[in-house]
C-alpha cells in the first residue's frame, strides 16, 4: 500500500502511520529500531528502500527516508509504504524542499519510535563528521557509504579524524568474508609468523584499504596495497618462510581460491556483497564496533600511504 501526502508536516505523517496500524493492522509490534536513510537523489531513495526492506526481514524497523532538495519555496511531500512490499517494516519517505529540510532532526523527530535505537545511514553521501550532523547527533549508530565519494584515502582519513563511538562504514562490512577466510587460513599448521603481505584491489574502494589496515594491525608486519581490476578486493598474499598463503578472487566471480603450500587449492564463497547484506550486518551491532574503530584509528596509519599518516 502506498499513500501520498503532499504539502504536509512530519507530525501528520506520524499520525497517518498510527491510523494505518489501527485500521489495517499494519505490522508495528516487534520493530527493533528506527532507521533514518538520508539520500542525495531519487536513485538513493530507491537503493535505500531496496536494501533496507530486505534487511528488515532480520531487523524489523520503521524506515524514515529523507531527500532534501533545493527550492525557493519550502514544502514537505511525503509517501507512506506499508504491506508485503516493504517486508516487516513501514516506510515514510520525506521529500523536503528548501527550508523544510534545513533541520533534519526536527523533521524526523515526530516519526521516531519510542524506546528503540536510532540508526542513520547516509546511503550515497556522508558529512565530514557524522556524529556532528543533526540526525547523527541523535543516533546510536551512524553508517556512511564512503565508496560513493570517489577518494577513499581522503574520506577514510576524514572519518578517522572525526570518529565517534557508533560510527561505521559499509565498506567495513564488505571485508567480513575476507577477514573470516584469512583468519581460517592462518589458524592452521605450520603456524609460522607472517613476514609481510599485500592486498590487491581497487584503489577507488575503501574496502581495499580497510582490509590492508586490519592485516597490518593484527599481524604487525608491512602490508602493501596494489591496484587491481575489480571495483573491490581482488586478492591477498601473505608471505611466510615455508611459502606464501594466498586468497584470490578471479575477476567477475563470486568465489575465492585459497592457496597454501603443499595443499590443493580450496574454493570458498567470496561474493561482492550487496547493500542489503552489508546493512544486515551493520544493524546487528547496537553499540560501538571496536574492530572497525581500531582499524580506522590505528591500522590505516600503518600503511605506507601518505594520506593515512598521522
Amino acid at each position: 500500500m502506498k499513500i501520498k501526502m503532499n504539502n504536509t508536516f512530519s507530525a501528520a505523517v506520524a499520525r497517518r502511520l498510527d491510523e494505518l496500524r489501527d485500521t489495517t493492522g499494519a505490522v508495528t509490534l516487534g520493530r527493533v529500531l528506527t532507521l533514518i536513510i538520508v539520500a542525495r537523489n531519487e536513485d538513493g531513495v530507491t537503493d535505500g528502500i531496496e536494501a533496507a526492506a530486505g534487511a528488515s526481514r532480520a531487523h524489523p524497523c520503521r524506515m524514515v527516508i529523507v531527500l532534501p532538495t533545493e527550492s525557493e519555496s519550502p514544502q514537505l511531500d511525503a509517501e507512506i509504504r506499508v504491506g508485503a512490499e516493504v517486508g516487516l517494516s513501514e516506510i515514510a519517505i520525506l521529500r523536503a524542499r528548501g527550508a523544510a529540510g534545513d533541520n533534519l532532526e526536527t523533521l524526523v523527530s515526530p516519526l521516531l519510535l519510542p524506546d528503540t535505537p536510532i540508526v542513520t545511514w547516509w546511503v550515497q553521501d556522508a558529512p565530514q563528521c557524522p556524529s556532528c550532523a543533526t540526525v547523527g547527533s541523535i543516533s546510536s549508530r551512524r553508517i556512511t557509504t564512503a565508496r560513493e565519494l570517489g577518494d577513499p584515502v581522503k574520506y577514510l582519513a576524514t572519518l578517522r579524524d572525526h570518529y565517534h563511538s557508533g560510527d561505521t562504514d559499509l565498506s567495513w562490512a564488505g571485508v567480513t568474508l575476507w577477514r573470516n577466510s584469512l583468519a581460517a587460513m592462518l589458524d592452521e599448521p605450520p603456524y609460522e609468523p607472517v613476514t609481510s603481505g599485500e592486498v590487491r584491489g581497487s584503489l577507488a574502494h575503501p574496502s581495499t584499504f580497510l582490509l590492508a589496515g586490519w592485516l597490518a594491525l593484527r599481524l604487525g608486519v608491512p602490508i602493501d596495497v596494489v591496484g587491481g581490476p575489480n571495483f573491490g578486493i581482488d586478492g591477498v598474499t601473505l608471505h611466510r618462510q615455508s611459502g606464501d598463503v594466498e586468497l584470490d578472487r578471479p575477476v567477475d566471480s563470486g568465489y575465492g581460491d585459497m592457496k597454501r603450500p603443499g595443499r590443493q587449492t580450496q574454493r570458498v564463497n567470496l561474493p561482492m556483497r550487496s547493500l542489503e547484506a552489508m546493512l544486515i550486518e551493520e544493524l546487528r551491532e547496537a553499540t560501538q564496533d571496536t574492530a572497525y574503530a581500531e582499524v580506522l584509528q590505528d591500522g590505516l596509519a600503518l600503511l605506507d600511504i601518505a594520506g593515512f599518516k598521522a
